[in-house]
């Protein structure tokens, strides 16, 4: 009887479950892989897109054609691309959505509304990027050497995170979590063209959906360090023989990426309402590069890193004055403020007083492995 029924119930189940009607073929699709959002001198929407073609062909390649329309808003910008090209366009692999600068200081979130409504478009995987200049303008390049526009930035991207520049990957699903979250702001990779080259210029602050700074690449690293992570590299080159008469001379490579970050993170709150923020970080480093004369013995390799800590922790404290002044939360103080200070957080207007926090950085090195040379 048993049997009976397994079997009644696996040609019911072939009868009722046959397939899904409502499909879609990649043949016949016009997939966009890359989208950039520029702000108008009509204060308008312009949505530029690269849009990837099937082949024609079984040994045809596939290629890429950019589109651009302006609307109110991204979806009728998109709607109005849709009427330039032949069938329909689906932004399941779009995975790079470009904001151009003076877009991204008006705000970003009219450009990402329609990714957290539209449950087919993507927000787990695709990186925000801000450009220096009109995000159209990158991707009318088309191509950088043999690569598609998208697929180049897509691998840049990558490589940029490995080293440190942007860590973690900002997606638009962690920044939904960010532009919800009133005690903790965001930062966003910031590119633009250098020729016919695309460069990472540093890294765009925001306070609360708007562009409010920019930290080089160097900082950016920085910034990453103190927030406590790391790609698989985070190198730095300083100069600790500033009396050598050869400029060549005296500059040290290291990498602090490889080994692990110790990271502590104190806020105290006066009963004036005053807050004190204790940030201190230690690294362990591996030398990559030396130019100085002198060799690397136990005594100057304690030399080191007490002066690397040093410069550390002077560019620790630019980088923590850089953020204030872009009134740029980005360590989350709100939102240690939210959990254990609430009565002093309601108290607060945190985006006056955020930039009265008393910060106290501190780094320390520590050399841990000099190489095959001594």
């Amino acid at each position: 009887m048993k049997a009976v029924f397994c079997l009644l119930s696996m040609i019911l189940a072939a009868v009722f479950l046959a397939g899904c009607w409502d499909r879609e073929y990649l043949k016949d699709l016009n997939l966009a892989y890359s989208v950039g959002f520029d702000l108008t001198e009509e204060m308008k929407m312009q949505e530029t897109v690269e849009i990837i073609f099937p082949p024609e062909a079984e040994q045809m390649s596939t290629i890429n054609e950019i589109y651009t329309c302006t609307g109110q808003t991204p979806r009728d910008a998109s709607n109005r691309i849709r009427n330039k090209v032949r069938g329909n366009i689906r932004f399941i692999k779009n995975g790079i959505r470009l904001i151009g600068k003076p877009l991204a200081e008006h705000g970003i979130y009219s450009t990402l509304n329609v990714n957290f409504r539209d449950p087919s478009n993507p927000t787990s995987n695709v990186r925000v990027i801000i450009t220096d200049q009109k995000a159209s303008d990158i991707l009318f390049m088309q191509k950088v050497g043999e690569l598609k526009i998208g697929e180049f930035i897509t691998q840049k991207i990558k490589s940029l995170e490995e080293m440190s520049l942007f860590y973690p990957p900002e997606t638009v699903d962690s920044l939904f979590r960010s532009l919800k979250d009133p005690g903790q702001d965001f930062a966003l990779p910031y590119i633009g063209q250098e020729g016919k080259d695309l460069a990472a210029k540093g890294v765009a602050l925001f306070h609360n959906e708007h562009y409010t700074g920019l930290l080089n690449t160097d900082q950016a690293i920085m910034l990453t360090l103190l927030k406590g992570g790391s790609g698989d590299n985070a190198r730095f080159t300083k100069k600790i023989e500033m009396k050598d008469p050869n400029p060549i001379l005296g500059s040290i490579s290291f990498n602090v990426g490889q080994k692990k970050i110790r990271r502590s993170f104190k806020v105290k709150v006066s009963p004036q309402g005053d807050i004190d923020v204790y940030l201190g970080i230690k690294l362990h480093a591996i030398i990559e590069e030396y130019t100085g004369q002198h060799l690397l013995t136990e005594k100057n390799i304690n030399s080191m890193n007490k002066k690397l800590s040093e410069m550390l922790t002077e560019q620790a404290e630019e980088v923590i004055r850089k953020v204030q002044e872009a009134n740029c939360d980005i360590f989350g103080v709100g939102r240690h403020l939210i959990a254990y200070h609430n009565k002093i957080w309601r108290s607060k207007n945190w985006s006056t007083d955020y930039k009265e926090v008393r910060f106290h950085a501190k780094v320390d090195l520590n050399i841990v492995d000099t190489g095959v040379l001594r």
